[in-house]
């Protein structure tokens, strides 16, 4: 088996990640004398495993596993005589039968209470560590959900929702439904799309908050701002400035109480880098009262574990973000997962308490005590006059395939939806030819978006004076070319290139000595370098100094408002930033935003990967791509195979 297992890794089938553990699991039963099936099944089975977690699961579902389709062979001709001997080795033994054959294997485990490598639990087969990672999470749900009671306080809530919102609204205002809903939660989760103001939320929220300390003699909440990304984190503390300054008739005493400055999460843990430990743990937990968790479908299912072990037994946790964009992109799905809670709606016991505080009256659903706990902001105020992107993203998260297709051709005058076909194969003598005319389109749109950008970087080469970095990158972020794979014809390692030479064609940019280091050149951090305060995302451009000397300006401000700036001969580890990948993108908003699909259909394409490019803009949406791969995307949907859905249910029940 292994040896066959070595081939896929050969063809690229498999990664040398998942080879190299199925070896390790031959390496350690090789004394123990199993016969050649059980040594074929645990090898496969290692190697299944973490190819799932490789694609974003923490688990391997086996009552959906297919053997005509492992590490999908069947779509693969050069594979396929390699899929038939695999079967041939395991004798055709249907997936539910494995854990009986592995029972007494030294690397597998039935019951939790035995720690081995993997395990068997239910019809699902798991890393023990991702097993482990999802118990702690359910339980630290099960025990803030108990621990809720102590914050309740009806009469005191209504008082202080009565203060953060004045007026009636004509309708259901979901935003004060979050607000009292977290008021009395010990952890709380806030889902919402683009607009629909969950910024302005959270800051009602941390409001209510310490003005419930102050009613209660309390002292103002320790509070900490997280984000998963450096670009998230800065985009967070910025709209809460914002929306904390928009804030009348509270002192400014209460003010100064909700904190601005937010960290990566990574940081709040104190992570310790090329390790998995970090500084704050269950044995040295947070000493913060409340800790607020932004862009939350970014969040892993190891990173939720870490965060819900630092937390003090008695801390409220906050989380935002948007359920329907793009999973993680490590292992877990933890927004969509907890966000699908909502969909069953609310107790009749938690709809009574929103009556009492809001006077909303909510029909109650077939809610687990965890649904009582989220909150979904259902209003998107953003889009109200630029319907056209708020249309699209509902229609592609709604799944209307042919609606969402038409809306292109329903705005077609307006400017503000663009769709660019990719030339017909009949169009073109050859596969190349084909391929070529569509990268071309989109670097000729490329030349045309950067334009104004790197004329601005020109004049400030010839008079540093001239034009200041921050006129620069306000004309550099109001647009953003998303591509929706790294790899391929169309991705953003090859785009990137065939962009910077257009650019050069074009006379707008010179690569001198290098095409790595240039004037105008955008990059994307790879790694963090936080001696320098540079995380990984972080996106900078190389531009002349006021002496004429070659720096790197990044797009985070520094507290004077500058943009933060290094030499050049002190970066490292980036890559261009001309086009990146939709993942890259989350937790960034730009006034027009460009999606570059592929020519062909590819598992990475979802309409959760859609929606997200489209909800990155606020005016203007442009797409490359045929009608076929689009309709593709959006019929397909983002399942990530796991168990904690039924954790947390066997939690509740």
């Amino acid at each position: 088996m292994l040896n066959l297992l070595l081939e896929l890794k050969q063809e690229k089938a498999i990664s040398d990640l998942n080879y190299q553990f199925a070896r390790f699991i031959d390496n350690k039963q090789k004394p123990y004398g199993y016969s050649p099936l059980e040594q074929d099944l645990a090898v496969l089975a290692a190697a299944l495993v973490s190819y799932q977690v490789g694609l974003g699961h923490t688990a391997l579902r086996l009552e959906n596993l297919s053997l005509s389709s492992l590490f999908e062979l069947n779509s693969k001709p050069q594979t396929y005589h390699l899929l038939e001997q695999i079967l041939q080795k395991i004798e055709q033994i249907p997936p539910l039968e494995w854990q009986s054959v592995l029972k007494n294997h030294i690397a597998f485990s039935y019951s939790p209470e035995t720690i081995k490598p993997m395990l068997f639990q239910n019809s699902l087969l798991y890393f023990y560590r991702y097993w482990q990672a999802e118990h702690r999470i359910a339980g630290y749900l099960q025990q803030a959900v108990d621990f809720s009671e102590k914050f309740a306080n009806t009469e005191l809530n209504q008082s202080i929702l009565n203060q953060l919102f004045t007026g009636k609204a004509q309708t259901i205002d979901w935003q004060k439904i979050a607000v009292a809903t977290a008021l009395e939660k010990q952890f709380s989760l806030i889902s919402g799309g683009p607009g629909t103001g969950k910024t302005t939320t959270v800051v009602k929220l941390l409001l209510g908050l310490q003005l419930k300390q102050q009613a209660l003699q309390k002292p103002y909440l320790q509070i900490a701002l997280a984000a998963p990304t450096g670009k998230a984190a800065a985009r967070m503390k910025e709209s809460l400035e914002s929306k904390l300054a928009e804030e009348k008739g509270l002192s400014e005493e209460l003010k100064r109480s909700i904190p601005t400055e937010a960290v990566t999460i990574h940081r709040l843990l104190g992570a310790r880098p090329l390790t998995e430990k970090t500084k704050y743990h269950t044995k040295n937990p947070w000493h913060y009262d409340l800790v607020v968790l932004d862009e939350a479908s970014m969040i892993d299912l190891s990173m939720m574990e870490k965060v819900v072990q630092a937390l003090k037994p008695n801390s409220r946790l906050i989380m935002l973000g948007d359920k329907d964009q793009l999973a993680s992109v490590e292992a877990g799905s933890i927004m969509g997962e907890l966000g699908s809670f909502i969909d069953n709606g609310y107790s009749q016991s938690h709809c009574d308490y929103l009556k009492a505080v809001t006077d909303y009256q909510i029909e109650a659903g077939n809610a687990l005590p965890i649904g009582d706990c989220l909150s979904h902001l259902k209003h998107s105020y953003r889009f109200g006059e630029k319907a056209w992107i708020g249309e699209l993203a509902n229609a592609v998260n709604d799944q209307k395939i042919n609606l969402s297709w038409e809306i292109f051709d329903k705005y077609k005058n307006s400017d503000k939806l663009e769709n660019f076909c990719y030339p017909e194969t009949k169009e073109t003598t050859d596969k190349s030819s084909w391929i070529e005319k569509s990268v071309q389109m989109v670097v000729d749109k490329a030349v045309e978006l950067y334009r104004d950008y790197l004329q601005a970087v020109q004049k400030r080469e010839k008079n540093p004076d001239s034009v200041s970095v921050k006129a620069i990158f306000e004309k550099f972020q109001k647009v953003r070319i998303l591509s929706a794979l790294r790899v391929s014809e169309l991705g953003v390692e090859r785009l990137n290139m065939a962009i910077a030479e257009g650019l050069r064609k074009a006379s707008l940019v010179k690569f001198n000595h290098s095409r790595d280091r240039y004037i105008g050149k955008p990059i994307l951090m790879t790694e963090n370098m936080p001696i320098n305060s540079i995380a990984s995302g972080d996106v900078g451009i190389i531009l002349p100094d006021e002496n004429g000397e070659s720096r790197v300006y990044f797009d985070s401000l520094q507290e004077n408002r500058e943009h933060h700036s290094l030499p050049l001969g002190r970066v490292s580890n980036y890559e261009a930033a001309y086009i990146m990948t939709v993942h890259k993108s989350q937790g960034s908003e730009f006034e027009h935003t460009v999606l570059v699909l592929p020519h062909s259909i590819s598992p990475v394409l979802t309409k959760e990967l859609i929606y997200t490019a489209i909800t990155r803009a606020k005016d203007k949406f442009t797409l490359f791509g045929s009608e076929k791969v689009w309709k593709y995307s959006v019929g397909a949907k983002t399942e990530r195979q796991s168990g904690l859905k039924e954790q947390i249910r066997g939690k509740f029940s």
